[in-house]
């Protein structure tokens, strides 16, 4: 059975999960976002994350960089 972490769609998953884990620290650093938006951000990411990571896919990673960016819109 071949590694997970071997597979290229795993790696891109796992890659823009981490672009999204910076964007939303940099909300919270920056202080445009609170306790509350942060929340909400991680509750999107993580999930989504791991889900395209069960599913070998990065597609559901890119719907959660797509949320993070209008919770990110509507704080402004």
């Amino acid at each position: 059975m071949p590694s997970r972490f071997r597979d290229s769609s795993v790696g891109w998953c796992l890659l823009l999960g981490l672009l999204g884990l910076v964007a939303v620290f940099s909300m919270s650093s920056s202080g445009r976002a609170e306790l509350p938006h942060v929340m909400a951000a991680l509750t999107v990411l993580v999930p989504l994350t791991l889900f395209g990571v069960v599913l070998r896919s990065p597609w559901p990673a890119v719907g959660a960089l797509a949320m993070l960016f209008v919770i990110n819109a509507t704080l402004g």
